[in-house]
């Protein structure tokens, strides 16, 4: 197996749950968090169907209104004022649901402005699916700009300082890994975290600095594993083996799959040529599980 020597250590709803338990496991072990504490993230309910939360001068207000994509539907909204002025707003995901849905919360994620930032998640709807997250941050020219993160699985993930920085990272799964060799419940998701820096999302997954949440996940799925005694499963090998490569320890981790997969009853599985991630249908080929799970890490960057 060609992993490459990259790992951070190498040289150079009942779904949405059960994400939400691993999430915290994984920054379970912080001292604490960069203006993460509970206190300054507001959540609406069916008990509070507004509310609004203040720091530094500014006030993010959060409430459901009709959709701006489907006017008979509510959806969570955010407006974010300073000194009274409203500077922002943006609009969250309808989920369809009579129960107001949303939360806001202050982070210091990106050092290179004056003011935290503001984070806004709100929820689809469905037993896992999706959580949208947006991140709101002052530009250098003081104008206030919404940086989308993205749709996640579940309840999407947690910002928390990771590395005692002073500065938020978003702690989530490459949801890529979710479906694809398996069953949503069978299946394994290596850990992905991501920042905004100058107003975009970036990728710091595999920074070195980030290696204790790294080995706290695994440590999770090393628990899986010894509680299965190793009996194959493609869904978790395909995310045990990523995470395992992002710690360097791709080759020792190919090898246990390998001795698991023997006996296995591997009716093949549809990929896509290594060389075209996304192929239609008719370009699918069938493939045995080790051939499927090369193309496939190589295509998700974890060979």
């Amino acid at each position: 197996m060609d992993f490459k020597r990259n790992g951070i250590c190498g040289p150079v709803r009942l779904a949405a749950l059960m994400i939400g338990v691993i999430i915290a496991a994984v920054t379970s072990f912080t001292a604490g968090s960069a203006r993460a504490a509970d206190a300054e993230r507001v959540e609406l309910s069916e008990k509070l169907a507004e509310t609004t939360i203040t720091q530094d001068g500014i006030t993010a207000r959060l409430f459901m209104a009709p959709s701006p994509d489907d006017a008979t539907m509510k959806a969570p909204q955010l407006e974010i004022s300073v000194d009274g002025n409203t500077v922002a707003q943006v609009s969250g995901e309808a989920s369809g649901w009579d129960t107001p849905q949303g939360t806001v919360g202050f982070f210091e994620i990106d050092p290179a402005n004056d003011t935290p930032e503001i984070v806004f998640t709100s929820y689809s709807g469905g037993a896992h699916c999706c959580t949208q997250i947006y991140v709101m941050r002052k530009d250098e020219t003081g104008a206030w700009q919404t940086v989308d993160f993205g749709m996640f699985d579940g309840e999407g993930g947690y910002f928390s300082d990771l590395d005692g920085d002073g500065e938020a990272e978003l702690s989530t799964y490459d949801n890529a890994f979710l479906y694809a060799f398996d069953c949503y419940a069978c299946s394994a998701a290596p850990l992905m975290i991501l920042t905004e820096k100058s107003g975009q999302r970036i990728d710091v997954t595999r920074e070195p600095k980030f290696e204790k949440a790294h080995r706290a996940r695994l440590a999770f799925l090393n628990e899986r594993l010894a509680e299965s005694q190793k009996e194959f499963s493609p869904g978790f090998f395909s995310g045990w083996v990523a995470q395992k490569a992002l710690l360097g320890e791709g080759y020792d981790a190919w090898e246990t799959m390998k001795n698991a997969y023997r006996g296995y009853v591997d009716e093949g599985f549809e990929s896509c040529p290594k060389d075209k991630p996304n192929c239609s249908e008719k370009e699918q080929v069938t493939l045995r599980f080790p051939a499927a799970l090369t193309v496939f890490l190589k295509q998700q960057g974890y060979l």
